[in-house]
Order: C-alpha cells, then sequence, then structure tokens
C-alpha cells in the first residue's frame, strides 16, 4: 500500500512537473514561432514595398520617357513645322526641276559684276553675258531689258514653260533670276559663236563653212524649229528667227537660241548684234 501511495504520489507529483516544462517549452516554441511569423511578415511586406516602390519609380520613369519622347516629337514637329515655314517665306526654292532659280548675288559674282569685258551679246532683248558659276560650269546671261515692269509670277510662268524645253538643236535654259526689278535667263554657253558671226565677220580669207557643214547647220536649225511646232504642246512659235539667234558648238551643231522671249517680253521684232568670238 505504501509503495502504491508513493507511485501514486510520485506519479501524482511527477506528472504535473513534466506537463508544466512541456508547457513552457510548447510556450517558447509557440513565442518562437510567432517572432519567426512576425519576422517573415515583415520580411514580405518589406519585399512588397521594396517591390511596389520599384514599381513606382519605373512606372515613373517610363512616364517620364514617354513624356520625354512625346516632347522631342513635338519638338520635331515644331521645328519641321517651322523649316515648313521657313522654306515657305523663303523668296525661292532654289531647284525648279528642270533647272534652278539664282539670286542677284550669285550672277553678280558670276559675271564678274556684269563686267563689260563679259559681254558676248547686245540687242533689244537684253546684254548677254559670259558667266561662271560656283561650280565651275560656264553660262550665258540673258539680262532682260524689255521686260515692261513684267510682273514676278507672271514672268516665272513663262520662263517655266521655256525651260521645260529639251532639244539638242535648242539653247538649254538652266536657270533664271527674277529678285526686285531685275529679270535675267541664265542659259548652257554655246561655246562658236553663232551663224551671223560665221557668214558675216572677219573670219579670214577662206570661211571655215564649207558646204557640207553649211548642210548640217542648216538640217539642225530646222529640226529645232520643227520640234518647237509640231513637238510641243502648247506650240512655240519662235517669232524673231536669225543667223543671230543660231549658235554653234565646236562640232558645228546649230542651236536655235531665244525662242519663247517673243511672248515674254513682247512680240516686237528685235535686232541682237554678238561679238565676234575666236577669230
Amino acid at each position: 500500500c505504501r509503495n502504491h501511495r508513493t507511485l501514486g504520489k510520485h506519479s501524482s507529483g511527477t506528472i504535473p512537473l513534466v506537463s508544466k516544462e512541456i508547457n513552457v517549452v510548447k510556450s517558447l516554441d509557440l513565442e518562437q514561432q510567432q517572432q519567426q511569423q512576425q519576422i517573415l511578415e515583415d520580411v514580405v511586406v518589406v519585399d512588397d514595398d521594396l517591390k511596389k516602390k520599384k514599381k513606382e519609380e519605373e512606372e515613373g520613369e517610363g512616364t517620364k520617357n514617354k513624356k520625354s519622347g512625346g516632347e522631342g516629337s513635338d519638338d520635331v514637329s515644331i521645328s519641321g513645322g517651322r523649316r515648313s515655314e521657313a522654306s515657305s517665306m523663303s523668296v525661292e526654292d532654289p531647284n525648279i526641276g528642270w533647272g534652278r532659280w539664282y539670286s542677284l548675288k550669285e550672277v553678280e559674282v558670276a559675271t564678274r559684276g556684269f563686267a563689260q569685258e563679259n559681254v558676248i551679246g547686245e540687242g533689244g532683248y537684253g546684254i548677254v553675258y559670259r558667266g561662271v558659276l560656283q561650280d565651275g560650269s560656264v553660262v550665258a546671261v540673258k539680262n532682260l531689258l524689255n521686260n515692261k515692269g513684267q510682273a514676278e509670277k507672271e514672268f516665272k510662268v513663262e520662263v517655266e514653260a521655256i525651260g521645260k524645253v529639251r532639244h539638242k538643236n535648242l539653247v538649254g535654259l538652266v536657270g533664271y533670276c527674277a529678285e526686285g526689278p531685275k529679270r535675267m535667263l541664265v542659259y548652257e554657253y554655246v561655246n562658236n559663236g553663232n551663224l551671223e558671226q560665221w557668214l558675216h565677220g572677219d573670219v579670214g580669207p577662206v570661211s571655215p563653212l564649207t558646204w557640207d557643214i553649211r548642210m548640217k547647220i542648216a538640217i539642225g536649225t530646222a529640226k529645232g524649229l520643227a520640234y518647237l511646232h509640231e513637238g510641243l504642246e502648247p506650240k512655240v512659235v519662235h517669232r524673231d528667227i536669225k543667223s543671230s539667234n543660231i549658235l554653234l558648238d565646236k562640232n558645228w551643231n546649230a542651236k536655235v537660241s531665244d525662242f519663247g522671249l517673243a511672248k515674254l517680253l513682247g512680240s516686237e521684232k528685235t535686232h541682237v548684234t554678238t561679238r565676234v568670238m575666236g577669230t
């Protein structure tokens, strides 16, 4: 009985002690778990905050870039608009398809200020100067005198029609100048004078114009005129064909000049005298 009581007492005394320790351990474990859980939750919260902050920064950066890009586009648009305005406000676009517009300054430089020694022809239409452009190409500049105060717009329309005419037996128009009261035409330079010079000028005891060359000149002239009369629409009537208007290159090819000028400057008959060149 004593043993039984002792065991019972021992067991009854021991169980509470063990249970208390277990409870303490459990309590500690629970607290540790709660602390760990709290730490994990804090970590998650911090991580979420970091992610959120990073996302906001990225979105902010994206918005900034987009805005910057938009502003850049606006700048381009504005800049383009300004360029368009500047282009539309400019006096003239130098490139005009068939040739170009030359400023008065360019023409003055090319002819050395319209120097007298550069004069290669004179007549009712104006004075013709030999000129050298900045690119080195040689041209003939016709300074028109009989423009009758023609409006610039009307002048350009007529010049446009002349400029588009292209034929091997017609002198090519490479550009023009219309600045203030000045009206000038810039032609290709034909380097062997004109037919009048070779027929009636001082060319020496023996004329270089053999019958074969004369036939070649006559046929070339006829081809150029035929193109003006039949190959164009609307047709162009020269109205002032003469030997001084038939220019010759070094191979004696004929090139008809001054076509279209009768309509451009008026229908009055004119006479052009050209200086003898290369004699």
